[in-house]
């Protein structure tokens, strides 16, 4: 009984010894499962070697850039974390030249009392302390910040929270409540990145100077493994730990004589004399208002003191909001401000955008004043020394020093080395590595090489010569290079030489690079180049190559890069201007083509008047234009005859105008009413047709006082037939509206009649005496063609081909295959001396929408009236000019159909019904349909029928249409043509 009593007694008296007040121990996850689970990708890596080297370099004093740790005063929440990484890594890419900027990402927060821990900690901001959780949440991202490109940088609060996230930070802090720890003077001897060392909540810097002392000497002690057990640790030392200045209670420690004081005991205590300035806490007396001033401060020092060449970084709280806010005690996190700090108060995103700009301004203020060169002997001194780092091989390790030691000759071009007669003959010795570099594949190197270039033609302008020489040719070969951000880098400095130094004479270069150059990256980058030129050179400048300039803008207007023929057409609006001497010479030694792409009116002239004169009339719209046409191709009033003894010049044929080729509504064959210009075009060539007796679009027939040279855009009925037809969509039957073609009422056949233009031989007649009737027509032109039977054989070998309506098959025209419209021209009649009618009562060029089904309808009707017609088909010759006829009484006129094979299935009017076919012209195709059994003409029906029933038609035609054995050659000759046109 009393051994139990003992037992017990000793039991309890173990629990009053050990862990009397641990209330709960929870597993932690071992650091090596942690880092398996979440491991180091290649890219962050790279990002976090990158950032190591380079704060080590700016801590040591051998990088001139500022080390700059920006970013939340605390990490809460992860999503705001990562905007905010986006916008600064934007921001990092425009200042690698002047700050390395590192991402302030804080996990653990020291608190004086008591509070939040940071997300580690407390990751729900709930006191749940889900510490495994926490640590997940910050290696996920550290690594999502440094696969975007941007380091990272944390407090090391925890001694064994390293283990878990020290392989993805590129710079540590210890804080101002841990400065003067052993454990963590220890912890940073050991660390693989650079530490720095705040001085003391009370200002103190002396424990600062002490713990920089501690950390880089060895140290051994207790600490855990990446296993998670406990081990015995020994380190050899960190020798890149700084100082930070944060101020304290006594006040801010950022002004410049804190840092010459602070520097000055650095360097008395042996330790690195580069120093960090916090702009919060204690030196913004905990106002976050007031981190401008001390980033104000710190630009000063580093353009105009002495001090500025100690300070090597800047810490700044920063947010996506500025201020702070409180956790609620809810628990209720939706009401928390999104990019809002919990912790102390940050500036906010386009507040610490201007401070970060004018530190860099700072930065290059210092770089200027560092390489202030009292003498020529510092130069050549300085120069030699960097010539040394430029006499290496490029390579992935040595391409950096290039690059350091092209900025330190930068830095000594802008301190006024280029004052010094010496400047271009020490210069000439650094050419060959320039030019290296600019040729470089590192777009980093190729840019610096192509600064330094620009620096010494802004410094030299027009004293450049010597030097542009040199690398001008292999600036020119950057505006060659697949890699556009080479091509607008090389540009670019180009251009900035150009305006700063004028160099007339890479003119003749940039001109034949501009006209020559067989690259079109190189041409149209050759162009802006010599727009620059025209710009800026003077007139005496430019005056001797003014040759190779004009050559160089008449081959780029017509460049096959359209980027090079904008440019082009800018140079010469410059050119002109500047040069208007020269424009009437310019002009004359144009192409055709030059001249219609600059916009040049040959009949207006070529020179400044010429231009106002084009100006002043100003080009009507295309929908105006071909309005205008069907206003005049209205019938127009009788004609006067000329007098007898002038001589009428043949017409020109007018251009025509390709009309907007429109979707037509389909309309159903009953609409009650056409358009009217339609209507009375219709009609007017009805008219026109009557008055001769025969129809005169399609005809030309022997003796007859008709036109010999017609031309029409002619078509087979077949090939209209194997147009795709749309079924769904309401339309007309072709084989209907063929068979029920219009004939013209009597009220618009009277009201459309023109009279007659009598012959220049004869006065003028009545209209009724100048055209005869059908059945004396004939003969009475018997004389004329006999007189005129050579002359008109010749000039329809020349003009037409004769084939027959009923010829072999041929592919869809294009015209066919895609609804739109088509001209053609008539030709003037031929026998209007001999006392024929002119048959053209429309004007020059009148438009006539025509389907093609009613066009051969009304082709047919007009050789039906006509005795021993023939019908004349051009197989669509592309630009075939109509035989003129130099006679003073005849007058050429035209029109122009309008084809649509859709338009045609689609007529918006109904058709009219067609007089019964009579005379002795009556077609014998015609006949032998009517052999088949139908009254119905032969024109789409006919044509559907198939080959063999069309060629027993084409046999039984008159001796003056053309066999169907003909068919096929012409056939083939249609379509060598028309592969020849395309």
């Amino acid at each position: 009984m009393s051994a139990n009593n003992n037992s017990h007694r000793f039991v309890h008296a173990l629990n009053e010894l050990d862990d009397v007040n641990i209330s709960r121990i929870r597993p932690l996850i071992p650091p090596q499962i942690l880092m398996e689970d979440l491991p180091l990708t290649e890219k962050a890596a790279a990002t976090i070697i990158k950032g190591r080297k380079a704060a080590e370099a700016i801590i040591q004093g051998t990088d001139d850039r500022l080390l700059v740790v920006v970013g939340p005063c605390s990490i809460h929440n992860p999503a705001a974390a990562l905007e905010y990484a986006d916008s600064l890594r934007a921001y990092a890419d425009t200042a690698a030249e002047d700050l390395c900027i590192v991402m302030r990402v804080y996990f653990e927060k020291p608190r004086t009392t008591v509070g939040w821990k940071g997300l580690i900690n407390d990751p729900d901001l709930n006191n749940n302390y889900a510490i495994n959780k926490g640590l997940r949440k910050a290696r996920t991202l550290l690594l999502d910040i440094s696969e975007k490109g941007l380091p990272a940088g944390c407090e090391l609060l925890d001694t064994i929270s390293p283990q878990y996230i020290g392989d993805l930070i590129s710079w540590g802090a210890i804080g101002a409540r841990t400065t003067e720890s052993q454990v963590h003077r220890e912890l940073s001897s050991g660390m693989s990145v650079p530490i720095g060392f705040k001085n003391g909540t009370d200002g103190n810097v002396k424990i600062a100077i002490d713990a920089i002392k501690s950390a880089e000497s060895p140290h051994c002690f207790l600490s855990v493994t990446k296993q998670g057990l406990s081990a015995i640790v020994e380190t050899q030392g960190n020798k890149h730990c700084h100082i930070i200045l944060r101020g304290g209670g006594d006040g801010p420690n950022f002004e410049e004589r804190y840092v010459a004081d602070y520097a000055q005991q650095l360097l008395k205590a042996g330790v690195n004399p580069h120093l960090m300035v916090d702009c919060s806490h204690g030196n913004s007396s905990k106002d976050f208002r007031k981190q401008p001033i001390v980033s104000d401060s710190i630009a000063h020092q580093l353009s105009a003191t002495e001090t500025g060449k100690y300070i090597s970084g800047v810490m700044i709280e920063s947010n996506l909001v500025e201020g702070s806010q409180s956790i609620p005690s809810d628990g209720d996190l939706s009401k928390l401000v999104y990019g809002m700090s919990v912790t102390d108060a940050c500036v906010n995103w386009d507040d610490t955008v201007k401070m970060l700009d004018n530190l860099r301004e700072g930065v290059r203020n210092r770089r200027r004043r560092a390489a202030a060169l009292p003498n020529a002997s510092d130069f050549e001194a300085k120069f030699r020394t960097l010539l040394t780092k430029l006499d290496v091989v490029e390579g992935e390790e040595t391409w950096g020093q290039i690059d350091t030691a092209l900025k330190g000759l930068i830095s000594l071009v802008q301190a006024g080395a280029t004052k010094f007669e010496t400047f271009v003959p020490t210069m000439k010795q650094a050419v060959k590595y320039i030019n290296s570099a600019i040729l470089s594949e590192r777009t980093r190197l190729s840019g610096t090489a192509l600064t330094l270039m620009e620096e010494m033609a802004k410094q030299m302008e027009t004293r450049f010569t010597p030097i542009s020489d040199m690398v001008f040719p292999s600036a020119m070969k950057t505006c060659g290079r697949a890699n556009k951000v080479f091509v607008n880098r090389g540009v670019n400095s180009l251009t900035t030489v150009i305006t700063y130094s004028h160099v007339p004479e890479q003119t003749p270069r940039i001109c034949d690079a501009a006209s020559t150059d067989p690259n079109k990256t190189v041409r149209a980058s050759a162009s802006k180049l010599l727009m620059s030129i025209v710009s800026c050179c003077t007139v005496p400048e430019l005056t001797p190559h003014l040759a190779a300039v004009e050559n160089a803008i008449a081959s780029g207007v017509v460049d096959a890069n359209p980027d090079a023929r904008t440019t082009a057409r800018q140079s010469y609006e410059i050119y002109i201007k500047r040069f208007a001497n020269r424009v009437e010479q310019f002009h004359a030694g144009l192409s055709a083509t030059a001249k219609k792409y600059l916009k040049l009116d040959a009949s207006a002239g070529s020179g400044a008047s010429g231009q106002a004169a084009k100006a002043a009339v100003p080009r009507l719209p295309l929908r105006d234009r071909i309005s205008a046409q069907r206003a005049n191709g209205k019938p127009p009033a009788a004609a006067a005859a000329p007098p007898a003894a002038a001589a009428v010049v043949p017409a020109s044929r007018p251009k025509p105008v390709r009309p907007i080729a429109r979707n037509v509504p389909l309309v159903v064959a009953s609409e009650p009413k056409a358009p009217e210009p339609l209507i009375q075009a219709v009609a007017a060539s009805d008219a026109a047709a009557a008055s001769t007796g025969v129809g005169s679009l399609l005809m030309s027939p022997r003796g007859a006082g008709l036109p010999a040279p017609l031309r029409v855009l002619a078509e087979e009925p077949a090939a209209a037939d194997k147009v795709p037809h749309d079924s769904a969509r309401p339309s007309a039957s072709p084989t209907a509206t063929a068979h029920e073609s219009r004939a013209p009422s009597p009220d618009a056949k009277a009201e459309s009649e023109p009279e007659p233009t009598p012959p220049a031989s004869q006065p003028s007649q009545p209209a009724a005496s100048a055209s005869p009737p059908p059945a004396t027509a004939d003969a009475a032109a018997e004389p004329i063609a006999a007189e005129e039977a050579p002359q008109a054989a010749a000039e329809e070998k020349k003009t037409r081909r004769v084939s027959s309506s009923a010829a072999a098959k041929r592919p869809a025209s294009r015209a066919q295959r895609v609804p739109g419209l088509k001209f053609a021209s008539v030709g003037a009649s031929r026998g209007a001396k001999k006392g024929g009618a002119s048959a053209g009562s429309r004007g020059p060029h009148a438009v006539r929408p025509q389907s093609r089904n009613i066009v051969s309808t009304r082709m047919e009707e007009a050789l039906r009236g006509r005795p021993k017609s023939r019908l004349v088909a051009v197989q669509r010759p592309k630009a075939v000019k109509p035989a003129l006829v130099n006679d003073s009484a005849d007058r050429l006129d035209r029109m122009t159909l309008r084809s649509s094979s859709r338009l045609s299935n689609s007529l918006p009017f109904p058709p009219e019904p067609v007089a019964a076919p009579s005379g002795p012209g009556y077609l014998r195709a015609t006949a032998a349909s009517a052999k088949r059994g139908t009254d119905a003409p032969a024109s789409a029906t006919a044509a559907a029928r198939g080959t063999k029933r069309r060629k027993q038609d084409a046999a039984s035609t008159t001796d003056d249409v053309v066999s169907a054995e003909s068919a096929p050659k012409s056939a083939k000759i249609g379509a060598r043509r028309r592969s020849a046109t395309k």
